[in-house]
């Protein structure tokens, strides 16, 4: 059953297990092009092909879970992804960063370029003024969120997941 989080746009809840989910944001209802976190690894091939590198998985003591990195220079995405550590089958979409030329979007439609205003108004009721500014906005929060950052008042990088352990 949800239960309202410190921040009124985050939920945090249980799964079967009885085992706490971190607060989610928009995250449940946001994706970014075709990418979703928590998605395969096999989907995310499927949709961007072969990254062109991978990072050594590492563990990360804040989830216990293993991580690494896939980077498509190309099409300007780094995307995070994790492991149970007995378990590589669980490869997942963890988190997602974007720049340019990533051309994807938010279900909001907002990308690489798009304005201030843009942002603000299509993520009014979910701006955490807490940990949002001129320089960047932050949807939901830093805990699992959206994270605009901006340079002429224009989107320069995207980032989709938990950006704090």
């Amino acid at each position: 059953m949800p239960v309202a989080g410190k921040d009124s746009t985050a939920i945090t809840t249980t799964d079967s297990t009885g085992k706490i989910t971190p607060p989610s944001g928009k995250l449940d209802i946001e994706s970014f092009g075709d990418i979703k976190l928590s998605q395969p690894s096999t989907a995310l091939i499927k949709i961007l092909g072969e990254p062109d590198n991978k990072t050594k998985a590492i563990e990360w003591e804040a989830d216990g879970l293993m991580h690494e990195d896939w980077t498509w220079k190309s099409k300007g995405l780094i995307i995070n992804l994790s492991f149970e550590i007995k378990d590589a089958s669980t490869l997942q979409v963890f988190s997602i960063k974007a720049k340019a030329p990533c051309t994807f979007k938010t279900k909001a439609n907002i990308g690489i370029g798009s304005s201030y205003a843009e942002v603000q108004e299509a993520y009014k009721k979910d701006i955490n003024a807490e940990e949002s500014n001129k320089e960047q906005v932050t949807v939901g929060s830093i805990y699992g969120g959206i994270i605009f950052t901006f340079r002429n008042d224009k989107v320069e990088s995207v980032f989709l997941g938990a950006a704090a352990e």
